[in-house]
């Protein structure tokens, strides 16, 4: 009885510390959430400084056409917060130039094409600079700037496309997991997972993979003012590193961020120091999801409590 009463009490307390530290957490996000906001309102062109400025843009992670993010992590970047901080910047006046700091290994065909159209309406200079990497779709949106720069090391390129079709029927045999699919339209269910795709289908999906990669190709060749012959020569989808990257007309310049920040003030004619606005990488709608995600997951912190206190939990996980 007094042993049962231990486990219930330590199982308690460590229930109440995690639970402890998370509101702590909590806590610390919210005050970070709200310097986030200021850092946010100046950056949409109600500065409380009008010296000529930088406007960076993080684009890191997937390409996506959602947001997936959480309280603590992000999931990639949309067009629609991509064309938003590219509005942020242009309305800007005190904004002479864009920098966009890479290191994405692309994503969604369609939102990378997007994005890459929507860098070519902007009329403030604009500079890639690459940490990582910067390939396939991200190399894509990256061509229409007015340069890129990168580290000896980057990733740059990985032209090409790829679409992969899950074939789990023999996995699904052995669960004894049975499809019966109704359709209208012969190829409504094309790459359904629970059979192999005919031959017909295999054809036409290729012939939208070669169409996408065509664009590709085109959009490359103009934004970086190549031959098209010599880009399809390049769009293997291989990453070349930033060297050879330079050799081949895919880059322009090696250098690290601090080069770049005065490459950028350079091109948008700031004498001095320039004033650098960085961006979030999270949208406020971003946190906000983070915040139900918190809550919900401060649900269940509590009803472990409960069940260490009730003594459910303990003898089954030898909490002691």
């Amino acid at each position: 009885m007094e042993e049962q009463k231990r486990k219930k009490l330590s199982g308690g307390a460590i229930a109440g510390i995690v639970i402890g530290s998370f509101l702590v957490l909590c806590i610390f996000c919210s005050c970070a959430f709200g310097v986030g906001l200021f850092i946010g309102y100046a950056g949409k062109g109600k500065n409380f400084s009008t010296a000529d400025a930088i406007y960076q843009i993080d684009f890191e992670g997937q390409i996506t056409d959602n947001a997936t993010g959480s309280l603590l992590t992000t999931g990639g970047i949309t067009i629609e917060q991509f064309a938003a901080r590219l509005d942020a910047a242009a309305k800007n006046d005190s904004v002479k130039a864009i920098l966009i700091r890479v290191d994405s290994p692309g994503g969604i065909a369609s939102a990378s094409q997007e994005m890459y159209e929507e860098l070519k309406k902007v009329e403030k200079p604009v500079l890639i600079s690459v940490s990582n990497t910067c390939a396939s779709g991200a190399y894509y949106v990256a061509c229409a700037a007015d340069k890129i720069m990168a580290n000896k090391t980057s990733e740059i390129g990985s032209i090409g496309v790829i679409m992969q079709v899950p074939n789990l029927e023999e996995l699904y045999d052995k669960l004894g997991i049975k499809y019966t699919t109704i359709k209208q339209g012969k190829y409504k269910d094309a790459g359904s997972t629970d059979r192999e795709l005919t031959e017909e289908e295999k054809a036409l999906l290729e012939e939208q993979t070669r169409q996408i990669y065509e664009l590709f190709i085109a959009d490359v060749a103009a934004g970086r003012k190549l031959d098209i012959a010599k880009v399809r020569e390049l769009a293997t989808g291989w990453v070349y590193l930033g060297e050879e990257a330079k050799e081949l007309g895919l880059i322009d310049e090696i250098g690290t961020y601090s080069d770049a920040v005065k490459e950028a003030a350079k091109m948008g004619g700031i004498k001095g120091e320039p004033r650098i606005i960085k961006t979030s990488s999270q949208s406020f709608l971003d946190i906000l999801s983070g915040y139900a995600g918190a809550i919900s997951n401060l649900k269940e912190l509590l009803a472990l409590r409960n069940a260490l206190n009730n003594g459910s939990i303990q003898d089954r996980y030898n909490i002691k």
